[in-house]
């Protein structure tokens, strides 16, 4: 018998923790020992779908598509045979996923046409056959004494049988790997499992002459495996635009109207030419693409929020600045729309719409509840990541936990670094900071098991704020189940839904709108007045020149230390540059950056090639915003539909293949137009320069119109902005560096009280109050009771607190050690904190012993000798994480002066004081850790920027591999550390390259360079 080319019943590594193989290895496979035909049926989803007809088509295979459904009742694998097929094989796994308990029986009588329905038990089989659904009996594996029992029931009524490959890995000797997935799941160690967790050793893909030598004795079975193929002829689903529907009767008619009213509060009636002549050509391209429902829908959406961000492509459509959907004018910083939309473009856009942190939630819940069925969240797939590979691999050998944190604790980020080393031992082995961590024992088989699962599937998450609308019920488009917290979601994640044609929109949480909010009503409440109907914070000069000279820490988008370094070296700091300086500032646009400054401070410059002319003149002829590659590209000969595809490839993962032809195109291109060669490389370097993440201009624009405002803000009222970042928390710094910023603006930290303090902090004029969710281990609860008892009236003594509030004795301990009880006892306090622990004690006896009073009792603490200063602060540290009186770096002047330490503040007079020497001035700095970034070199060797502070100010410092490998070990411990090395001064800006580390453990000593440092 010609054995059928024909493999059903396959899982991937979407069937969650069970399968072992990624859809290309499993495709790649099937090929490689004869299959031409091949049905994936992940276990209850169609998670890797579009995977997986990618790789088919890469791989030459034929797919089909289909699911398995596992209950109580028994399996079945669901073929789909056509579109109907592939619609109801939605509502099926929605169905499982959303109504328990799960009765196959009813599902099936519903969502049965279109598709083949194989089950594995008599029961079910009897129903699809009474039903009249196309079914036949799964012979799952091989003959076995199930199967002859499935298959004379089948027989018995005439209904077919057929072999069912049910593969779960490639291999026999990847059942190994299927274990460790299975004691992974069931958080279980290996050597715990039992046969019910794990699938047979027999569940590995063995090749069509393999497999039908297993089923020769029911060579039906085999047969009908080719008649079952011949019936599944739908090869994918549609991928046509699927677009909210619109409740506003005709939207074009209704979108026109609202355009053009919008359009008059923006500029005025008459419209200016050019904005008419705009707006009516968008119009024009969004009626064309079938677009006006789902601006509409975005309209509704953010029509009810008082502060948004319209960020993204979107952003570049002066549509959406008239729906006031976005915020900046795409006429007046000249966006370009078909980045957006063109009539070439296949793949679906979106609008991206921020909301505050802690409103977007509420915003989603009201969207999803309007919609009802016909919306749904797009999801995370999220995957084992390196470390937590490895972390659970280790866990499930029987690793103790303080073992397996020894390792995972020290690794950084391994998306790719991992790759260069030939596994994971060899690149662990070569980290610095593991040099102490010895890879013996069970540890080499257990990294090489890490490896092999690395990128595997492990659970599905929320997407950040991806909502799809559609017209139709959305389980007839995509399963749809819930997540962990209660939102309906997709089974596919973005990509897949974009592949799908789903339109989605992205509403998200922005921290730093909650922090212009919080900042401007407590403006408000000081009865200052605020208004932001006619604010242009990019036009107020002591804005622009605080943005020059990189001021903006707190400031929403452009705080990180690059870009704040990048602003002191340009030196300006207005609207247009402060958009070209968020965008330029990624991370493989180095070597552009450098030029870039050259050419802003005069330095001369041509355009890259007269075929592109004076597209770049606004970025002084470098590209700087993703769609500059599309316009370029235009130069060169692509039309707009390739020149986006170009620029859209270059931030996937997996782009190399399809660059490679694009690559080849431009250069051909370059050739037809005679550029030279080394042009048109040259051109081809900066394209790459956007490989990763990149910003379009419309995206930067919205985003620095937020810049703006929040450097306004801390300009002009820095003590409610600065109380407005801390309260919101989630910004690039620690509560310890804003402090400290806020100390050097000339505020003054006034500690938490119980009798003043709200949970939140505040800010007004010169004074900056700790709230009390400053205070480390409080509970809400009890924030809740302090509050609500403070306004009946506020607290006479400690014992008055403790009585009505009752917190818990660590709580109260807290609140004594960080001050916020130190003006309820004012002869005592801050003085002598021991006391108000023995009044706390004395609480707790008298609570202990049940001492019940109508009155609260006054109790004065016997005489106790002072407390020791350094403890106090000590205990303030620890409870509130700062100081609020000093930073603490202070408390090491001695050590300061014995190192002849340089304050942050006076690196730059020093550098200058000593430009004629001929070598660069070095110096030694104590600071505070605030920030820190690994990377790796061209080389791959890991190295490190931080960012160090003193009470004066900040140093950038670079810590190159070699030094880096020697005090690695150093850098991210708590405490300040005294660093030696040169300035280095680029475009004015000093930073210093550090060559020795010392810490408190030495008492500051600095080893000789190539000295052994004890450990």
């Amino acid at each position: 018998m010609f054995p059928p080319s024909v493999a059903l019943g396959v899982h991937s590594h979407y069937s969650m923790m069970e399968g072992t193989a990624s859809m290309a290895e499993l495709c790649r496979q099937a090929r490689q020992i004869g299959y031409r035909t091949i049905a994936v049926t992940d276990m209850n989803n169609v998670y890797g779908l579009w995977t997986y007809l990618s790789a088919c088509q890469e791989h030459g295979l034929r797919p089909i598509i289909g699911a398995e459904i596992r209950t109580r009742q028994g399996r079945f694998f669901c073929l789909v045979k056509n579109q109907d097929g592939f619609r109801n094989l939605c509502r099926l796994l929605t169905c499982y996923h959303n109504k328990q308990p799960f009765q196959p029986e009813q599902a099936l009588e519903q969502y049965h046409q279109g598709l083949v329905i194989l089950p594995t038990s008599i029961s079910l089989l009897y129903h699809c056959h009474a039903l009249g659904a196309d079914t036949a009996a799964a012979l799952v594996t091989k003959p076995d004494q199930h199967n002859s029992v499935l298959r004379r029931a089948a027989m018995g009524r005439s209904i077919p049988a057929v072999a069912v490959v049910d593969a779960f890995f490639l291999a026999p000797e990847d059942y190994k790997l299927h274990q460790l997935l299975r004691a992974i799941n069931n958080n279980v160690s290996i050597s715990r499992l039992s046969p019910r967790d794990t699938v047979g050793t027999d569940k590995y893909m063995p090749s069509p002459a393999a497999f039908a030598h297993r089923f020769s004795q029911w060579p039906e079975a085999m047969e009908n495996v080719r008649l079952i193929t011949e019936k599944c002829v739908f090869s994918r689903p549609s991928t046509q635009l699927v677009l909210p529907p619109c409740s506003h009767g005709d939207a074009d008619t209704r979108l026109h109207q609202l355009a053009h009213e919008g359009a008059i509060k923006r500029y005025g009636s008459p419209l200016p030419a050019q904005v008419l002549s705009r707006l009516q050509h968008e119009l024009q391209v969004i009626g064309d693409m079938h677009f006006s429902s789902y601006f509409l829908v975005v309209k509704d959406i953010v029509g009810s929020v008082a502060r948004t961000c319209g960020r993204g492509s979107g952003a570049a459509s002066l549509v959406a600045y008239c729906l006031f959907i976005t915020n900046v004018c795409p006429v007046k910083h000249n966006l370009y729309f078909a980045r957006f939309l063109n009539p070439g473009r296949s793949d679906p856009p979106d609008i991206d719409v921020d909301f505050s942190w802690d409103e977007r939630d509420a915003i989603l819940e009201g969207v999803l509840g309007e919609f009802g069925v016909h919306a749904a969240m797009v999801s995370n797939h999220v995957f084992l990541q390196p470390r937590m590979a490895i972390r659970e691999t280790a866990k499930v050998f029987g690793l103790p936990g303080g073992e397996i944190s020894r390792v995972t604790k020290k690794l950084p980020w391994m998306g790719r670094a991992h790759r260069l080393q030939n596994g994971f031992l060899p690149y662990l082995e070569s980290l610095p900071q593991l040099r102490d961590v010895h890879f013996t024992g069970p540890w080499p088989r257990i990294l090489a098991m890490a490896e092999k699962i690395s990128g595997t599937p492990r659970h599905l998450s929320v997407h950040p704020g991806g909502v799809i609308i559609t017209p139709e019920p959305i389980s007839g488009y995509v399963p749809v189940e819930y997540a962990p917290k209660g939102v309906p979601i997709i089974q596919w994640e973005k990509d897949g839904a974009e592949t799908a044609g789903l339109v989605k929109i992205d509403l998200l949480g922005n921290r730093s709108l909650g922090v212009i909010r919080d900042a401007i009503d407590n403006i408000r409440s000081h009865h200052e007045p605020f208004d932001e109907a006619g604010w242009q914070p990019e036009d107020d000069p002591l804005t622009q020149k605080s943005i020059a000279q990189g001021k903006t820490m707190g400031c929403f988008y452009i705080e990180s230390p690059a870009t704040r370094l990048l602003q002191k070296k340009a030196r300006v700091g207005d609207f247009e540059h402060l958009v070209i300086h968020s965008s330029i500032i990624r991370p493989a646009a180095n070597e552009f950056i450098r030029e870039y400054l050259r050419r802003l401070h005069g330095g001369s410059w041509e355009p890259l090639h007269p075929l592109v002319g004076n597209v770049l003149d606004g970025s002084y002829g470098i590209m700087v915003y993703q769609e500059d590659v599309s316009r370029v590209a235009v130069q060169f000969g692509f039309n707009d539909s390739d020149a986006d595809r170009l620029r859209k490839i270059m931030s996937k993962k997996d782009k190399q293949k399809k660059l490679a032809d694009f690559k080849a195109r431009f250069f051909a291109k370059a050739a037809e137009r005679k550029v030279a060669e080394a042009t048109a490389t040259r051109i081809w370097k900066m394209m790459m320069s956007f490989d990763g993440y990149s910003f379009c201009k419309p995206h930067s624009a919205s985003y620095a119109k937020v810049s703006f405002q929040a450097a306004y803000l801390k300009v002009h009222h820095p003590a409610e902005f600065m109380a407005a970042v801390i309260s919101n928390q989630g910004g690039f710094y620690s509560t310890f560096a804003y402090v400290s910023e806020a100390r050097r603006m000339g505020l003054t930290v006034v500690p938490p009280d119980v009798n003043t303090s709200p949970i939140d902090w505040t800010g007004r004029k010169e004074r900056l109050q700790v709230g009390l969710m400053a205070v480390q281990g409080m509970s809400q609860k009890t924030l809740k009771a302090l509050v609500a008892r403070r306004a009946e009236h506020q607290f006479a003594s400690v014992m008055d607190f403790l009585s009505r509030v009752e917190p818990a004795g660590d709580e109260a301990l807290a609140l004594i050690h960080c001050g916020a009880l130190d003006t309820l006892e004012p002869h005592q306090g801050e003085q002598n904190r021991g006391a108000l622990c023995w009044l706390l004690a004395k609480w707790q006896k008298n609570r202990k012993k049940r001492v019940l009073s109508l009155f609260t009792p006054s109790v004065r603490p016997p005489d106790l000798p002072k407390g020791d200063f350094l403890e106090r602060l000590r205990n303030e540290y620890r409870v509130l994480g700062f100081l609020c009186g000093c930073h603490p770096i202070v408390l090491f002047d001695r050590h300061r002066r014995q190192q002849q330490t340089v304050y942050a503040q006076d690196i730059e007079r020093y550098a200058a004081s000593h430009q004629a020497q001929t070598r660069k001035p070095r110096i030694r700095f104590l600071g505070w850790m605030i920030a820190g970034k690994v990377v790796g070199t061209k080389k791959g060797d890991p190295m490190e920027f931080i960012s160090f502070e003193d009470e004066t100010g900040q140093v950038e410092c670079t810590f190159f591999p070699k030094v880096y490998d020697r005090f690695c070990h150093l850098l991210h411990s708590k405490g300040p550390l005294l660093l030696e090395g040169y300035v280095d001064q680029e475009f004015g800006v000093c930073t210093l390259t550090v060559e020795r580390v010392a810490d408190r453990s030495t008492q500051f000593h600095l080893y000789p360079i190539g000295a052994c440092r004890p450990r």
